[in-house]
């Protein structure tokens, strides 16, 4: 059954792609490479992938291009409005696996959004990794998302390098 939940924040990173932050009424655990269905009362529902730290369960992020009917009715929607999510579904990313080797992890656009949760994954045991490489791309320098994670905040060090 979808848990409640309610829109905290909008935060508006192009001028079609936006970052929800959601609090569900209860904790929705999840691991790097799950998702979820995030479903909008009345219309229907869609599956998303967090954009968010697995650590932080209280609150998830969800990065989402306005290109349907349940994206459009999201990216009208504002802080206080109610959805609702149901999941974990899929299978998360072998993390353990990656161990000790170089991980390369390459996206573009809104693309980056599903693999901002396996990020934030890595970088919890960023020593457990011999290198975490980003290469991330956009169509024009507005359509980058998280500008300034991307700019600023990553790639500081020799174990991440993100260009």
């Amino acid at each position: 059954m979808p848990v409640p939940a309610k829109i905290e924040d909008v935060v508006e990173e192009t001028s079609n792609i936006k970052t929800f932050f959601v609090r569900p009424e209860t904790p929705i655990p999840f691991k790097a490479g799950e998702f979820i269905e995030l479903t909008v009362p009345g219309l229907g529902e869609a599956p998303f992938t967090p954009s968010s730290s697995p650590a932080v369960t209280e609150r998830l992020e969800m990065t989402i291009m306005r290109v349907g009917l349940v994206t459009e009715r999201l990216h009208s929607m504002s802080p206080g409005d109610e959805v609702a999510i149901r999941g974990p579904l899929g299978q998360p990313y072998p993390l353990e696996k990656f161990y000790g080797k170089e991980v390369l992890i390459v996206g573009g656009g809104v693309g980056l959004a599903p693999l901002r949760a396996l990020l934030f994954a890595l970088f919890e045991e960023v020593d457990k990794y011999a290198r975490i490489i980003v290469r991330y791309g956009a169509r024009t320098p507005s359509d980058i998302i998280y500008r300034k994670a991307v700019t600023e905040a990553w790639g500081r060090g020799n174990t991440l390098d993100v260009v």
